[in-house]
C-alpha cells in the first residue's frame, strides 16, 4: 500500500504567491493565495469577466488609477486582467516584409485582478462582485 501512494503526485501549498504551479520531483507546489484547498481546479476564481466595465482602485496615474475601461482578456492562471486604455505599453516591431509596416506599437498591458473593481455606471462608482446582480451589471 505505502508504494502505491509514493508513485501518486501530492500537492503542496505555498503561502507565497507563486505564478503558476510549479513541479518539484514528485510534488506540485501551488500558492494558497490563489486556490483553495481540496479542490481539483488549479485556476483561481476571477471576480471579473470579458466585457464587464472596471475601474482601476490602485497604482500610479499612468497605470490608469481612478480610469474606467472595458475588460478585453482575463488571465486567470496569471491572476491578471487586459482592460481597454490601461497601462499602455510601448514596443518596437521590425517589418516582416518590404511593404509590411514598422515602428513603435502602443497595446494594454496585463494588471492585476485585485487592482480592478466592477463599476456601475448608476451609482458612478466601483462596486463589489456580489453587487452583480443587484446593480444589472450582466
Amino acid at each position: 500500500m505505502a508504494a502505491n501512494n509514493n508513485n501518486k503526485a501530492t500537492i503542496n501549498y505555498a503561502k507565497a504567491a507563486i505564478p503558476k504551479k510549479i513541479k518539484m520531483g514528485a510534488r506540485t507546489v501551488v500558492s494558497q493565495a490563489l486556490v483553495r484547498k481540496g479542490t481539483t481546479n488549479l485556476v483561481p476564481k476571477m471576480h471579473v469577466k470579458r466585457g464587464d466595465l472596471v475601474i482601476v482602485t490602485s497604482g500610479s496615474k499612468e497605470l490608469g488609477r481612478g480610469k474606467t475601461g472595458k475588460v478585453l482578456k482575463v488571465l486567470p492562471t496569471q491572476g491578471k486582467v487586459i482592460v481597454e486604455g490601461i497601462n499602455m505599453l510601448t514596443r518596437a516591431v521590425k517589418p516582416k516584409t518590404a511593404l509590411g509596416k514598422a515602428g513603435l506599437v502602443k497595446e494594454e498591458g496585463p494588471i492585476f485582478a485585485s487592482k480592478v473593481m466592477l463599476y456601475s455606471s448608476k451609482a458612478k462608482k466601483g462596486v463589489r462582485a456580489e453587487f452583480r446582480k443587484k446593480e444589472d451589471l450582466g
